[in-house]
């Protein structure tokens, strides 16, 4: 094995436009350069999306560079919370925020829910989180496959478990409306995050405005945004074992993504009278698109627009794009190190279990899995894994890859701010430290996560560790 094919624990790869049916075209504000990185032609840009591949993150079928960008979360809707790589999953909610350049600068995870679980019913695929409802979704061919983390099958679900719920709005048959998942985690207890509540606002009683059937108050939220009917918002709630009569809520966000010159969100369609359509909180002015592309507007399917902000308008949006799921559905990527075995031809890649039992190997094959090997894993997602098509096993790893080494520190460079650590198998790597970060010393064992630019990994995360402990290199 080739030193490097242990350094690697995700690859980097291009930023770039996915081109399936309705992609970037004349008008969407995003188009393919040259070196195969989607931009946006001046302003600002917005892709709000769920994640359907890490390495760099990939959102809604399109690859990100997040080597230069903020990974974050805002638990509380107010105050930003460093992520490291490995917090990015399958799964989650994110908004893409781009320069000019169509550079990304931020990517901010965002959950729908966090409460109790009630009203299981494990056969329907359904549950309710502080009375909104919750769908579970296990067809590709309809949009992200739910995955579960902490559960092996909603049978497990039991009322009053904690959990987080990523996943976008959809209308109801009827009335109403749910939050359709695209990933479910168990939470280690109550209380483990801010609870929070995603829904349209409806109107109420005596002017009142309701959030999932019950009246919303924003008395005690800090600069909460102007409110009305038809309005998706988040809000920050208590944690309460009975639904209050209304909810007193500690913060409000809008669901939608911030104005943009360039704005591409993702989510299941609600069809408005008159033409328009609702995706994601967005209100989108639909006259501007081509007659297939309105045509591939159906309620409840699940799709990506592509358009800009009306104005400073978060909530409203001119369509330029519709870009609709490929045939059968959108393969999940995975790209980075193996760090665990589970079986013949069963592994883990970030955080993802991978099932290769049917997978076509480029370059490999199942007796070339081992801890530490970097794999290209292409497949369909599973509730709990992902079942691999191909599995490309390169003899050598890409440039600008992400890498993740557990080592042991030999020689450090406070001046240069370099240090050279030793993997367990005796191969030597380079860091160099990001300014503000702590030098190990000598004897100390690390774990260090960043990108790699040929020669040195640039260091994005560094932890130090009482044993060598890890996948090593």
């Amino acid at each position: 094995m080739k030193p490097l094919l242990r350094l690697l624990a995700c690859a980097f790869a291009f930023l770039l436009l996915s081109c399936g049916g309705g992609g970037a075209g004349p008008g969407s504000g995003f188009i393919a350069s040259g070196d195969g990185s989607g931009v946006g032609t001046g302003g600002t840009g917005i892709v709000a999306g769920t994640v359907t591949g890490l390495g760099s993150v990939i959102v809604d079928g399109t690859r990100f560079d997040d080597s230069h960008a903020a990974l974050e979360r805002r638990p509380d809707l107010v105050t930003a919370v460093p992520l490291a790589l490995a917090d990015l999953q399958v799964g989650q909610y994110a908004y893409v925020d781009l320069d000019a350049a169509a550079t990304p600068v931020r990517v901010r995870i965002a959950s729908q829910l966090v409460g109790s679980v009630a009203d299981v019913a494990p056969g329907a695929g359904r549950f309710t989180v502080w009375g909104q409802a919750v769908a579970v979704n296990g067809d590709s061919a309809r949009g992200p496959v739910t995955v579960l983390a902490g559960y092996g099958s909603l049978a497990e679900m039991r009322a009053g478990d904690p959990v987080q719920v990523y996943g976008v709005l959809q209308a109801a048959d009827g009335a109403g409306e749910f939050v359709r998942a695209t990933r479910i985690e168990k939470l280690p207890a109550v209380g483990a995050l801010p609870a929070r509540l995603t829904g349209t606002l409806q109107q109420g009683a005596d002017g009142a405005l309701l959030l999932a059937g019950r009246a919303l108050d924003v008395s005690a939220a800090a600069t909460p945004p102007a409110l009305a009917a038809g309005t998706a918002v988040t809000a920050v709630v208590p944690w309460t074992a009975t639904l209050p009569p209304r909810w007193q809520a500690s913060a409000v966000a809008l669901l939608a993504p911030a104005a943009a010159t360039h704005l591409r969100v993702s989510g299941a369609v609600h069809l408005l009278p008159g033409g328009g359509a609702v995706v994601q909180g967005v209100a989108l002015d639909t006259s501007a698109l081509t007659a297939s592309d309105r045509d591939a507007l159906r309620e409840g399917s699940y799709l990506t627009v592509g358009g800009h902000s009306r104005g400073s308008d978060d909530r409203s949006a001119v369509a330029a794009t519709v870009q609709a799921l490929p045939q059968g559905g959108r393969d999940t990527q995975l790209r980075g190190a193996i760090t665990a075995i589970t079986g013949p031809a069963r592994f883990v890649v970030r955080g993802q279990a991978v099932d290769a039992s049917a997978a076509q190997f480029d370059g490999g094959s199942t007796a070339s899995l081992a801890v530490g090997r970097y794999v290209e894993v292409d497949g369909v997602q599973a509730a709990t894994g992902v079942l691999a098509r191909k599995i490309r096993v390169p003899d050598a790893p890409p440039d600008r890859a992400v890498l993740e080494i557990t080592g042991v520190v030999r020689s450090a460079d406070a001046a240069a701010r370099q240090v050279v650590v030793q993997d367990s198998d005796g191969v030597s790597t380079l860091l160099v430290l990001a300014t503000g970060t702590a030098l190990p010393a000598v004897g100390q064992t690390v774990r260090a996560e960043g990108y790699w630019d040929g020669s040195a990994l640039q260091v994005r995360e560094l932890e130090l560790r009482e044993d060598h402990s890890g996948p090593g290199r």
